[in-house]
């Protein structure tokens, strides 16, 4: 079977308890096992992020400058990414050629 590459996103509040951010990484690992993903992921992106309570949406540094706002995080954003990846067993006849 071939798996193409995926991602798996999500934010958690910014406390300084790194267990909730471990937590749900963990989650997207579980989640990539049960869709068949055998490798861990090619990347793993963290970044602090702003909840703009007007349009409860998530903004970067980058987003909040350019929107004219005071750059406060209040969550961490994240970013894990599987490459396309073949589960099948190698074929062992193949292989002893």
């Amino acid at each position: 079977m071939h798996l193409p590459g995926w991602t798996y996103s999500g934010s958690v509040l910014l406390t300084g308890d790194q267990s909730l951010l471990e937590a749900d990484l963990h989650a997207g690992r579980v989640a990539a096992a049960e869709r068949g993903y055998r490798a861990e992921p090619e990347s793993i992106e963290v970044n602090e992020a702003m909840l703009q309570v007007a349009t409860q949406v998530l903004f970067s540094a980058e987003q909040a400058e350019e929107n004219g706002l005071r750059f406060t995080p209040t969550h961490q954003q994240f970013v894990m990414t599987w490459k396309a990846e073949d589960t099948d067993p190698p074929d062992h006849a193949e292989a002893g050629r």
